[in-house]
């Protein structure tokens, strides 16, 4: 939670580009993960673009590591903005961090600069999500992990495509809320359509709009809904999108099932909801994510290579048909 609620509450979550296939750079058997091959600890600068679940899981998950290894992170939150993101990354230099751990607020310029002086003062530098372009070039960065976002969007297609086979007949009527404003949204779109056309269910896709802010969505898809009575299976390519649909079954009294991306309590709750509106939503692994991103940068500062340079982190797909998994998700 581009999470989307990750890195689209740039404007409501992203969070992070197609890297991939998987893969594991581990250190070797047996050695110090601290900084300098063990002779004194490593301490990680860790910056987010905000605190949501899904960055608290990333930071949890990557305290958690130091803590094991005995090293120390330092944790900036940037709330979306490249300013902050800025100063915050000089303070992080100027504290003579080993490592720095990263999802660019943007990847514009603004954060394009502030990553290029992080390799001009030597600190390695990865980037954990919303890493496109230059942002995820060698010349910039020493790894790329980050969500896999083609499969994030496919989980739910496949999902979708069994739904309508078994309870639509094969032929679905589809509305869209996306987010293309950002890449990582066109990369989920891509999946969920991909799985759908694979599976050989019959789909018609009769309206595609941005609205990836919840309350802004909500009106765009109930209009949606008004404009083309026809649809009978909604998707959205963020949290907010999702939770907009929701929304908008809720109050347009139409049985539309909702397939959704990112996963937040809220997005949890409602698969858990008696209504059975949504229906399945694919989310972010922040624990692989922080796993392997800690990795890579300690990898890095004992002067290692990582490889793969860049990993996708699958996502994981949350039915209400497999409340186990969505209540273990929920703390419950």
């Amino acid at each position: 939670m581009i999470a989307l609620a990750g890195a689209l509450a740039l404007a409501a979550t992203a969070t992070a580009c197609n890297a991939g296939s998987g893969g594991t750079g581990g250190s070797a058997g047996g050695e110090s993960k601290q900084a300098g091959g063990g002779s004194k600890p490593a301490t990680i600068g860790l910056v987010l673009p905000q605190g949501d679940k899904y960055f608290q899981g990333i930071q949890s998950g990557i305290e958690a590591a130091a803590k094991k290894d005995g090293n120390r992170v330092v944790v900036v939150n940037t709330n979306n903005d490249a300013g902050a993101e800025a100063s915050g990354v000089q303070n992080l230099i100027q504290r003579g961090v080993s490592a720095i751990i990263m999802q660019p607020a943007t990847s514009s310029a603004g954060s394009i600069a502030t990553m290029k002086s992080i390799g001009a003062a030597k600190i390695p530098l990865i980037c954990f999500g919303n890493c496109t372009g230059k942002a995820a070039s060698p010349d910039v960065v020493k790894g790329v992990v980050q969500s896999d976002n083609t499969a994030l969007g496919t989980a739910t297609g496949q999902e979708a495509a069994r739904y309508i086979k078994e309870k639509l007949g094969g032929k679905a009527v589809v509305g869209i809320l996306n987010c293309d404003s950002f890449e990582v949204c066109k990369l989920r779109k891509a999946g969920f359509k991909k799985a759908l056309k694979a599976a050989g269910v019959q789909t018609k896709y009769v309206a595609d709009q941005e609205g990836f802010l919840a309350d802004k969505a909500t009106p765009i898809a109930t209009n949606m809904l008004s404009a083309n009575p026809s649809i009978n299976l909604l998707w959205a390519a963020n949290e907010g999108g999702t939770l907009g649909e929701i929304a908008a079954v809720k109050s347009g009294g139409r049985e539309v099932p909702v397939f959704g991306t990112d996963i937040s309590d809220q997005l949890a709750t409602a698969l858990l909801s008696k209504d059975a509106i949504l229906k399945v939503t694919t989310g972010q692994d922040a624990s692989a994510t922080a796993a392997k991103a800690y990795d890579f940068a300690i990898q890095s500062v004992a002067g290692r290579t990582n490889e793969p340079f860049s990993v996708g982190i699958p996502g994981i797909a949350y039915s209400g048909s497999r409340p186990v998994v969505v209540r273990a998700y929920l703390g419950q």
